[in-house]
């Protein structure tokens, strides 16, 4: 089968469950825990995500910022084929994968033969650019609670959070402090407040966001105490 056949299998098949010769030859089981690249190696591959989860992050100051936590039917690495150049993040496999591995040769063939294909990789390009822009204005924000309630009402909205009412979400701790761009050391504190003032409950590996209205003015009375601070 030529390089045109293969990318055209795989086009076919990118977010669903492959045929088992498709995966036979593109595809590996990987365990939790595995890093697939760090950041600063050669890039030959791309992967799409058939089942588990891959964590993306990447070093800033000494700290790892957890950029996004991809799941099935997402596809990554295609950074380092389109631009030739170092893997600009690390993946780590956070949960059991199953997942293809796409060549350079294949993957430009798709790009270049179907533009369904190119239209899907620039609008998820493009989301993604969206999400390290979000991700910069939370860190422009002055304290910690302003970046950990922005970051939650955020992260809710685009999981498509009703206005009020009680909201769930998967809770890791870790992976929380790094996206919101808080240290470790002081997210259980800042918690701890707003499990106080009865806005979230965590436990089961969920964090409940108890009613998004009484979060989002939350919001607003910090935003504009950041505003006025030095008028006090």
């Amino acid at each position: 089968m030529d390089s045109m056949d293969r990318s055209m299998e795989i086009r076919m098949e990118m977010g669903e469950e492959p045929a088992g010769d498709l995966f036979d030859r593109y595809g590996e089981v990987v365990s939790r825990g595995t890093v697939l690249f760090y950041e600063g190696d050669p890039g030959q591959e791309m992967y799409i995500i058939l089942s588990g989860k891959v964590r993306i992050s990447k070093e800033a100051g000494g700290l790892e910022k957890v950029l996004v936590v991809l799941g099935k039917g997402e596809f990554f690495g295609e950074m380092a084929i389109l631009n030739n150049k170092p893997r600009s993040a690390t993946a780590t496999v956070i949960e059991d994968c199953r997942i293809l591995i796409i060549d350079r040769e294949t993957f430009e063939t798709m790009i270049r033969s179907n533009g369904e294909i190119a239209v899907r990789i620039i609008k998820k390009l493009a989301a993604r650019l969206q999400e390290a822009d979000n991700q910069i204005e939370n860190l422009l924000l002055r304290d910690n609670m302003s970046r950990l309630v922005n970051h939650l009402q955020r992260k809710a909205r685009e999981a498509g959070a009703p206005a009020t009412g009680e909201y769930r979400m998967p809770f890791l701790p870790e992976d929380l402090a790094s996206e919101a761009g808080i240290l470790g050391h002081h997210l259980e504190d800042l918690l701890k407040k707003l499990r106080s003032a009865k806005m979230v409950q965590t436990g089961g590996g969920e964090l409940t966001i108890v009613r998004m209205e009484v979060l989002e003015r939350f919001s607003k009375y910090l935003e504009m105490k950041d505003q006025f601070c030095n008028l006090t």
